[in-house]
């Protein structure tokens, strides 16, 4: 197994994200396409077809490392968390198209399992809203729960002894959704 540093070596994570996320694509009965130019914000190109009706779907693509959880405070609420910065209303510009989609991958170093969050653009800039803030950006913290390893949570709060509505917002029902892509 690498090292954390031979890993940070071998290049740049966000084509890490790009090729986990073709694959899980492909697995989801969609035909990825690169683009080789990102000056739309679209990394993937998916085409799937249903009889003689044909769908495409652009994608970019966000890659997050996991981290195991560092604080004592943590430790009680969730085991993994995956943290990056964002401008607010990143995908503003998308907020109308139906045929968008953000794909966050989130791995952690002893292996991909199938973390990945597809999101349409409104909704993620609405998530990315209530993150927190942090020198003029946005932290969006997304952790697991400890408890309940099939839920997911974007942190609204930086120091917290619950999981509410205060300190974190739900983001599950985004987890290997493929069917918004529909």
């Amino acid at each position: 197994m690498k090292t954390t540093e031979e890993k940070l070596k071998a290049g740049h994570y966000e084509i890490l994200g790009e090729t986990l996320a073709k694959f899980e694509f492909f697995e989801a009965g969609w035909n990825p396409y690169e683009r080789y130019l990102d000056v739309d914000k679209v990394d993937l190109i998916l085409r799937c077809r249903e009889s003689d009706q044909i769908t495409y779907r652009e994608v970019q693509v966000k890659y997050g490392k996991l981290y195991d959880v560092g604080a004592a405070w943590e430790k009680e609420l969730f085991d993994i968390t995956s943290w990056r910065f964002f401008t607010e209303n990143t995908f503003a510009a998308f907020h109308r198209r139906q045929d968008y989609f953000i794909a966050y991958v989130l791995a952690h170093d002893s292996g991909y399992r199938g973390d990945i969050f597809i999101f349409p653009p409104c909704e993620f800039d609405a998530l990315i809203g209530q993150a927190i803030l942090s020198g003029g950006k946005r932290k969006v913290y997304i952790s697991r729960s400890k408890r309940e390893p099939h839920r997911w949570f974007l942190r609204k709060a930086t120091c917290f002894q619950a999981i509410d509505e205060q300190s974190c917002i739900e983001v599950t029902k985004y987890r290997r959704a493929f069917e918004l892509l529909r």
